[in-house]
């Protein structure tokens, strides 16, 4: 059954990668198949995993806390996954990606060495997702990580630049899930003292394509009807945050969003209740039914014992 997606403000984009990923995990399969060339075919299990772990370890003279990293998960039960969605390009990103990493590792898949009698663990693949464009944003963040014996290995992972991406490749490519991030790229260009800022043409030819792409997707079976409109509701969702100061281009969105934007989760949910109240309705009607066919039952038998004709 689907889910109801819920928006946490303070930190939307966040919310909206993890919103995609309970809602419809499989989305992640192409940028999978993008970023590691791993290709799963549809219906292949996914588990998602707990992404709370103790930062007690970095900082033992601080006060015990913990700390969430964004998406971690299992596919087909040998492959694990970590994602995190970064709006800033931190330098420190890479040391945070090491400790989720290892707690991570510690947590799922530390295991007794059978060749070395001592402890192997794996780390996931992990990747950065950065929804905003920033030029500064390397291909893969890289950490040089020197062991007490002097042995060297650089931790590297790659970065995913989504305002990198054209709508063109995101189609081919079927990474839908770049969808509500979309409308960021237009974000530099809300300060009217630019030259180049944002027309309302612009902006509107601009969401017709990010619709009628998605409606294609939707045609070739890439995505479900529930899919296709619960990413335009995410679309949508996202411009209230990017036009906040801008009421016209948000109202803009607004109007040709609106037909669309509830969810398919929502009515069906809708639906279900409507359908449990006919049938609870139906259930009394039945018992009713039932305890009158009794009492007229009881009555034929009545009436028989006496040796009066039974004509009802």
């Amino acid at each position: 059954m689907a889910e109801k997606i819920v928006y946490n403000g303070s930190m939307l984009w966040d919310e909206i990668l993890k919103a995609i990923v309970d809602v419809m995990p499989e989305q992640l399969f192409p940028l999978f198949k993008e970023v590691y060339g791993k290709d799963y075919p549809k219906g292949t299990p996914i588990t998602l995993l707990a992404t709370e772990s103790s930062t007690y370890l970095e900082d033992p003279d601080a006060p015990p806390s913990s700390r969430l990293s964004d998406i971690a998960l299992l596919v087909n039960g040998t492959d694990y996954y970590h994602l995190e969605c970064q709006m800033l390009n931190e330098q420190e990103m890479v040391i945070r990606m090491i400790a989720y990493d290892l707690h991570f590792s510690i947590k799922y898949t530390a295991q007794k060495d059978e060749k070395t009698g001592g402890f192997v663990m794996r780390f996931p693949r992990s990747a950065v997702i950065y929804p905003a464009k920033n030029k500064c944003i390397p291909e893969f963040l890289k950490c040089r990580i020197i062991f007490q014996d002097n042995s060297e290995h650089i931790y590297q992972i790659p970065t995913v630049r989504i305002q990198s991406y054209s709508l063109r490749e995101i189609q081919e490519k079927h990474l839908t899930l770049f969808v509500p991030y979309l409308l960021l790229k237009f974000r530099p260009r809300l300060n009217p003292r630019r030259k180049s800022f944002l027309t309302k043409k612009e902006l509107t030819d601009y969401i017709s394509e990010v619709i009628l792409m998605l409606k294609e997707e939707q045609n070739h079976g890439y995505l479900t009807d529930r899919e296709c409109n619960d990413y335009i509701n995410l679309f949508r969702r996202a411009s209230e945050r990017i036009f906040v100061k801008h009421p016209g281009f948000r109202k803009e969105v607004d109007r040709m969003t609106k037909p669309l934007i509830e969810l398919p989760s929502v009515i069906q949910k809708r639906l279900e209740d409507e359908n449990k109240a006919l049938l609870a309705d139906l259930a009394d009607k039945n018992a009713l039914l039932a305890d009158k066919n009794a009492e007229l039952a009881r009555m034929r038998k009545l009436l028989e014992q006496h040796h009066i004709p039974v004509t009802l």
